[in-house]
């Protein structure tokens, strides 16, 4: 029979590395949660799409990737849910301004795209992923 204080040694590591973690705890309701992490899912795969694209020399379908679904024209996605599902009226403001600005670098991104530059549409493609690496090394919800 197992010692219950062994059960502690699975624990532990968890409760050590929950109180070094440095980023910043963000309370929200567990739908706002679940509709944020959906859309991060969405612009991940977004992500891989435009690089995807940009590989295959369709800078004009990257564009269009980065615009419907990264840029400004995606902004507003929870407009309509309930209060409890909208993640943005949870975010503190210098979290909610990284996303907003990662908004207007996805729509940068596509004009500059749009041009066929593949070396000038990867540098603007750059402030969208730190957008990105910005938020997530600052904040967490769990």
């Amino acid at each position: 029979m197992m010692k219950p204080w062994f059960l502690l040694l699975g624990v532990l590591p968890c409760l050590t590395f929950a109180a070094e973690d440095g980023r910043q705890l963000v309370q929200m309701p567990l739908e706002a949660r679940a509709e944020m992490r959906a859309e991060m899912l969405d612009f991940q795969s977004s992500l891989h799409q435009i690089v995807d694209a940009l590989a295959s020399g369709k800078s004009a379908e990257a564009a269009d990737i980065a615009e419907s679904k990264i840029g400004v024209s995606a902004m507003g996605r929870h407009r309509n849910a309930p209060p409890n599902a909208r993640p943005g009226m949870h975010m503190p403001n210098d979290m909610h301004m990284i996303a907003r600005n990662m908004h207007v670098a996805g729509s940068e991104f596509a004009r500059t795209a749009r041009a066929g530059d593949l070396t000038k549409a990867l540098a603007a493609l750059q402030p969208v992923m730190g957008a990105c690496v910005a938020c997530h090394r600052s904040y967490r919800t769990q």
